[in-house]
């Protein structure tokens, strides 16, 4: 995982997102938090969590082929749990270069930080996955 050296490289990867042209195996946690910190950099949080939902479910069945009438492998819950996550992070480091903001959000806000706010039961419910529960922890 190569540091993000400028905003170019961010806003390319936000590109290959929003056209659904970035490959499955380079769609990780890093690249998720990467984007929403874009679009909660550029749009008021109602806003960016609706295009990174578009932009999630356009990726999954466009770019890694995925017949959503058959598989829902997209989580209501954690998208927004994570943009939630992400704005409140862009608001106490957007002082510094966005680039550094980047390369410091994964280190932050590692992939199993929701699970200090739900249970593993409730997180992973199917329920869960179709609309947003509340935390049941913290």
């Amino acid at each position: 995982m190569s540091a993000y050296r400028s905003e170019k490289e961010i806003l390319d990867l936000v590109e290959s997102f929003e056209n659904a042209t970035i490959a499955r195996e380079e769609w990780k946690h890093r690249e998720h938090l990467v984007v929403a910190l874009y679009y909660v950099s550029q749009f008021d949080l109602g806003a960016a969590t609706e295009r990174m939902r578009r932009g999630i479910l356009r990726l999954l069945e466009h770019g890694f082929g995925i017949d959503l009438e058959k598989e829902m492998p997209y989580h209501e819950t954690l998208t927004i749990f994570w943009m939630n996550a992400v704005h409140a992070f862009w608001l106490d480091h957007k002082h510094l270069p966005f680039a550094e903001i980047a390369n410091d959000i994964a280190e932050s806000l590692d992939k199993d930080h929701p699970l200090k706010f739900y249970t593993r039961e409730l997180l992973f419910s199917d329920e869960a996955r179709k609309r947003f529960i509340e935390p049941d922890v913290a």
